[in-house]
């Protein structure tokens, strides 16, 4: 399962909007903004493959662990810098504004 499903609330918000742009195009830019969090962190996420989005569940939800074998897990600065990337934490923090709303 990607990353980005466990970030619920950004992706529902931007379901929402989109389907709201149909009928208010002023909704639109917020509707690309959002959508440009959630590619680019899916595009880093979907480099760093099953190991990376283990370790980043692990890190936001106390979950994941290492991948089944024959899957190394990730090493341990790899994950780091994976956790620090600009648009995952970019993405992070928006999931976090929008759930405590």
């Amino acid at each position: 399962m990607p990353f980005i499903n466990h970030c619920q609330h950004s992706i529902c918000l931007l379901y929402k909007l989109s389907e709201e742009a149909k009928r208010s195009p002023n909704v639109l830019p917020e509707v690309q903004r959002l959508q440009g969090i959630i590619a680019q962190a899916d595009h880093v996420m979907a480099k760093a493959s099953i190991a990376g989005t283990k370790a980043m569940l692990g890190r936001l939800h106390g979950y994941g662990g290492a991948p089944r074998k024959p899957l190394p897990a990730m090493d341990v600065d790899e994950a780091e810098k994976l956790w620090n990337h600009v648009y995952v934490q970019e993405l992070i923090k928006l999931e976090r504004e929008i759930s405590t709303a």
